[in-house]
């Protein structure tokens, strides 16, 4: 049997995060006899031509697609079509969070199973069956999986049970080492003697011997006790990896590759309080460095935060998305107002490193909810003079299958509900992210130029609080010395955070605003003038460098989203929603939902006639 596992293309350039579910898949086939040939799309980006070439020379009996992301629908698809068309006999399984599409997925891009969940048992066993036959109706009974029986009917066949939690995550480094470029997942802490973002505030970092090391990311946990109404879950709760495990993961890094430096992966990190106690002794036990990617508000305190940095980590990022308590209810984030609060101050009274990162934009959210994050962002990004003020990643919300938050763009017509139209969504959506301003969906009841102009204005007065406490002077000298990424030919720009952070890490990489801010720096020690960024359109990167001019104007960004919106999408469809949102009050609307999206969907609103039922488990998630 011939197997062959494949990533697909998720931002412009490849991520630094490894492709842990498709690694993971590969090895437990491999300890069940039976071996994969893994093709990274991601990792070794070859032109799509050369792509669908070399899986036609390959001729793989099974194709597995790890599709971790919504927005590869239209690659998934041209490929399936593609490799279809060569091998007509080849049974191909899509799994990852596009998933969640499936009757799509079957019926528009030809594509024979849908893997629910965890794939390594289910890939399994879709091999064993293949054996016999090709045929997807024949794979009901296998556990996981969603297809179309003979009838054409659409099958939902229940959920696998999960691994233990010694199975997850279990993968071997040499498995990518030979599939694709390693130094884009293990690499060298340092560049150009400065230090990886997340580490260089720390002064561990700088100590002689861990100057050479290489930095790496490891996840510790998969899943989340939370069921935020924007955020896809395939896993049902949580399972900590134990730490034993960790120990032997991080031994075979460390001797193996030189890491010194590690990013925990994790969504939901130490939550258990006894785990993360042997996890930090464990990591201690290295003599490491490592920084939290993901962890709860309400599941910290200065004591964890002290043990943490006690053990060797420098920072620490939360899924904080609003200031507005009333968001957080409609985003089901199960914490306070108090708790984002709290967690700022005990982090950076720690001297721990953190982004404060938003979602803006959910159903509910008006001018008022945006002020309090607002007050919100100013309190924690001025909390200390060694803060970046501009170190905020702010996303639109955007509807991905499988959430709330798309069912009800589905139900309120946002997103066409049939087939044909949810299709049309998931290719407008395709290649993008979250910080795509052209085809975010506007979930509020205000228009285009309102709602976009949220972003710029939380940006501007979080960064004019910042130099009205510190100055003038040591803002410019702040943003001077991060201007390193700025002239980074190979950025450390992740895809992870967005904008104005974003901005800050990969503004200036090109063009003659890099040769500006050379110059400046050789000479005059200046940032790029004023009239230079507006010369060029660099309208981002001209907030982020003169705040105090800009803030001046920010009642004008509504009327700048407009000029936008009238070039982008037409004088008519503005003013034809500027007069409905005129006609209807303006600023007396109503406030929108104020309590779990997930309620408003699934027991408030009216269901959509045309629905399979079958693809209910799917649309509500777990």
């Amino acid at each position: 049997m011939n197997v062959m596992m494949l990533t697909t293309p998720i931002r412009p350039t490849p991520a630094c995060f490894p492709p842990i579910g498709s690694l993971s898949i590969i090895n437990y086939l491999r300890k069940h006899d039976v071996e994969v040939d893994f093709y990274h799309i991601d990792g070794l980006r070859p032109s799509y031509e050369a792509a669908v070439q070399h899986i036609v020379d390959a001729r793989p009996d099974v194709i597995g697609i790890s599709s971790v992301v919504s927005t590869a629908y239209a690659y998934t698809k041209q490929l399936v079509l593609d490799v279809k068309a060569a091998l007509p006999d080849v049974l191909v399984i899509v799994g990852g969070s596009l998933a969640a599409s499936a009757e799509v997925l079957l019926r528009r891009a030809k594509v024979d199973l849908c893997a629910l969940g965890e794939g390594e048992k289910v890939m399994l066993n879709v091999i064993q069956r293949a054996k016999t036959t090709r045929d997807p109706a024949d794979y009901a009974d296998i556990p996981g999986l969603v297809l179309l029986n003979k009838e054409g009917e659409l099958v939902n066949t229940g959920y696998e049970i999960q691994l233990s939690r010694e199975e997850i995550y279990d993968f071997r480094w040499d498995d990518l080492e030979k599939a694709s470029d390693i130094s884009n997942y293990i690499y060298p802490a340092f560049v150009d003697g400065k230090a990886s973002y997340w580490f260089e505030h720390d002064e561990r970092t700088y100590e002689p011997h861990r100057l050479n090391k290489n930095a790496t990311g490891i996840p510790g946990a998969k899943g989340c006790v939370a069921k935020c109404t924007f955020c896809h879950r395939w896993d049902k709760g949580i399972r900590y990896i134990p730490t034993e495990l960790i120990h032997e993961r991080v031994r075979e890094l460390v001797e193996n590759y030189n890491v010194g430096f590690f990013q925990i992966l994790d969504e939901n990190f130490g939550t258990d309080k006894k785990w993360l106690k042997s996890f930090c002794e464990v990591m201690n036990s290295f003599d490491v460095l490592w920084q939290v990617g993901g962890m709860r508000v309400n599941c910290i305190d200065p004591d964890r935060i002290n043990m943490m940095k006690e053990a060797g980590c420098v920072a620490i990022v939360f899924g904080m998305e609003t200031g507005s308590e009333k968001m957080l209810r409609v985003m089901d984030k199960k914490v306070k107002l108090q708790d984002n609060y709290n967690a700022m101050k005990w982090t950076i009274e720690a001297d721990q490193s953190t982004t404060v990162q938003l979602v803006i934009g959910m159903p509910g959210e008006t001018p008022s909810t945006i002020r309090e994050t607002t007050r919100f962002t100013i309190y924690s990004n001025t909390l200390a003079e060694w803060q970046r003020p501009w170190d905020l990643s702010i996303n639109f919300a955007q509807a991905l299958p499988g959430t709330p938050l798309y069912e009800y763009a589905r139900r309120v017509g946002l997103i066409d509900s049939t087939l044909e139209g949810e299709e049309a969504y998931l290719m407008k959506i395709s290649d993008k992210d979250a910080s795509d301003e052209d085809n975010t969906l506007n979930f509020t009841a205000y228009p285009y130029f309102i709602h976009r102009s949220w972003r710029q204005y939380i940006q501007l007065k979080t960064a004019v609080a910042y130099i009205s406490k510190f100055g003038k002077d040591h803002y410019a000298r702040l943003l001077l010395a991060d201007a390193r990424y700025f002239k980074r030919e190979t950025s450390e720009e992740t895809g992870y955070y967005n904008k104005p952070k974003q901005q800050v890490e990969s503004a200036l990489v090109t063009d003659t605003i890099n040769d500006e801010r050379q110059a400046a720096e050789a000479h005059t020690g200046n940032l790029p003038s004023f009239w230079t960024l507006l010369r060029n359109r660099r309208l981002g990167l001209l907030l982020i460098c003169y705040p105090e001019i800009c803030g001046l104007f920010t009642w004008m960004l509504p009327m700048l989203w407009l000029l936008i919106s009238i070039r982008k999408r037409g004088g008519i469809t503005t003013l034809r929603e500027v007069f409905r949102w005129l006609g209807r009050g303006a600023g007396k609307l109503g406030t929108g939902p104020d309590h779990s999206l997930r309620k408003v969907v699934f027991n408030e609103m009216a269901t959509v006639p045309s629905d399979n039922i079958a693809m209910d488990p799917l649309r509500r998630g777990r």
